[in-house]
């Protein structure tokens, strides 16, 4: 059973929320807020388990509430409210930490879905922390727990005393200068086998990281690596990140650690035939780079989802966007370009004309959750080609849904000339409608406007003509109906953000 806090400054919406909560869940406990400042107050004094809260609300909003909540000291999933028109707050919420967002109106169906994969998540955590208590016992069965936890206070800072010092210094069997190791155990070698085998090269102290289950932590004395221990950690096909020397080992550890699980780090960029032994002295990853993506990165995956030919798949498109953000300097941590890569998937999405909303919000929703089993940079890859062609299937199904219906004549004839000197009240009284009622009725239906609708043809006209011949721009215009070249132009990157020149430098470029 789980406790959940609902915060809505909205009454109707807090107790309609909670109603559907309770029929959905009623053995759980159901606690409400009005604003995140009483949220706060409601936090403090209880844990919760799971956080629903909306994000526009006064005195404090919820993306402040967030920024605001002290971390837990058991698992905690935060789920955000938001109206579609505020996409962009939900957006900011992802960033945060936020679990998962749900847009209003709420879907009982929806929110059960969630609801669910909350508790997936909520379970997942918690046996990832009886792992590491297990993991805790099994390494060391004579030493007592707070070896354990006396150790993982170490690396992150938190001994308290000096008598906690000297009990390190003890376990570990040295003081002053010294490396740490960062080792990715897996599933084939138990921690205790690793330290078994890693004793004899001077590596001692051994223990599970309690933040990052599935990494040992161990120590080696000296100012230098040992060429014998690299050697046996190649020999176990171990991947392993190195701490650069420290001459106070025991007083720097939480660097060191930091050093040698970045190091580690590196294994998410290797390629086939890799050695996976990093060291952090040689450089590697750049762990304070921030990524930021531009408009040309969203025109290129806009442009292959939306000519997409139904067979091709998306790798190559994946890779070159992938491959631009990361440019040439030092790679970032993994988890900083899986957060940009889906940042800029929400803009190709959001971007994209013509979806039903409902499909829509089903692909933002894939894409929040896309890369969560990318363990390496190709797998990232993969993933992303993946969500790609979904993105490209729901814009296919929504073409072939508008060439259907009562409009389906109407976008026949407009498909056909829309290089000529098309209005909509030309259009209209062609088929028969009143001219208000056919603007009201085509923007209902597409989702866009008439002119909306004869712009993005043409553009995507001009982005064929461009890409495949060397016709010149102005020739181009003409050819769309444009007889105003510097007009065209406008037009152009308005809607893309690149004149038609780089549009066509950038398409063949990544072709």
């Amino acid at each position: 059973m789980y406790d959940i806090l609902l915060v809505d400054d909205e009454p109707l919406h807090l107790s309609g929320l909670s109603g559907m909560l309770r029929r959905l869940r009623p053995e759980y406990g159901i606690y409400t807020a009005r604003n995140g400042r009483e949220a706060l107050e409601k936090c403090s004094v209880r844990s919760f388990q799971i956080i629903i809260t909306d994000i526009r609300m006064p005195q404090m909003d919820g993306l402040h509430f967030l920024e605001q909540l002290a971390p837990p000291a058991t698992p905690r999933r935060v789920i955000y409210l938001s109206g579609y028109s505020h996409f962009e707050y939900a957006q900011q919420a992802m960033s945060l930490g936020s679990f998962e967002y749900m847009l209003k109106p709420l879907d009982p169906l929806k929110l059960r879905s969630v609801l669910e994969k909350t508790e997936k998540s909520l379970e997942q955590e918690l046996a990832s922390l009886q792992k590491y208590e297990r993991l805790s016992v099994r390494m060391d069965a004579a030493e007592p727990a707070y070896r354990q936890r006396l150790l993982n206070q170490w690396i992150e800072g938190k001994l308290h005393s000096a008598e906690d010092t000297a009990e390190v210094i003890s376990i570990l069997g040295f003081s002053g200068s010294g490396t740490l190791l960062a080792v990715s155990t897996g599933e084939d070698m138990t921690p205790e086998a690793v330290m078994d085998r890693l004793q004899p090269y001077g590596v001692c102290g051994g223990f599970a990281c309690r933040r990052e289950p599935g990494l040992l932590i161990a120590a080696t004395s000296g100012t230098f690596p040992d060429q014998e221990l690299h050697q046996a950690l190649v020999q176990l096909k171990l991947t392993a990140g190195i701490s650069s020397p420290a001459d106070n080992l025991i007083e720097t550890a939480s660097r060191a650690y930091a050093e040698a699980r970045d190091a580690a780090a590196c294994v998410f960029y290797a390629e086939a035939g890799d050695i996976h032994v990093y060291y952090a002295a040689q450089g590697g990853l750049n762990a304070s780079r921030k990524l930021t993506s531009d408009s040309r990165l969203v025109s290129l995956l806009t442009g292959a989802v939306t000519g997409w030919d139904g067979q091709n798949g998306f790798e190559a498109a994946a890779g070159e966007a992938l491959s631009r953000l990361l440019g040439e300097e030092a790679p970032p941590m993994p988890e900083e370009l899986i957060r940009e890569l889906r940042q800029l998937v929400f803009n190709v999405i959001y971007g994209l004309e013509g979806l039903r909303e409902e499909d829509r919000r089903v692909l933002l929703q894939q894409a929040s959750v896309f890369a969560e089993e990318a363990r390496s940079y190709m797998l990232l890859i993969a993933a992303a080609a993946g969500l790609l062609e979904n993105i490209a299937r729901k814009v296919l199904d929504a073409k072939q849904e508008r060439k259907t219906g009562v409009l389906s004549r109407c976008l026949a004839y407009i498909d056909s000339h829309y290089t000529e000197d098309l209005s909509q009240e030309t259009v209209a009284s062609m088929f028969h409608f009143n001219s208000s009622y056919f603007c009201q009725l085509f923007k209902i239906r597409m989702n866009m406007t008439f002119n909306q609708y004869v712009t993005r043809l043409r553009l995507d006209k001009a982005k064929e003509l461009l890409a495949s011949s060397g016709v010149k721009v102005y020739k181009v215009a003409e050819q769309l109906g444009y007889h105003d070249v510097k007009y065209f132009n406008r037009v152009f990157k308005k809607e893309t953000g690149l004149t038609p020149e780089e549009y066509r430098t950038l398409t063949r470029s990544s072709g």
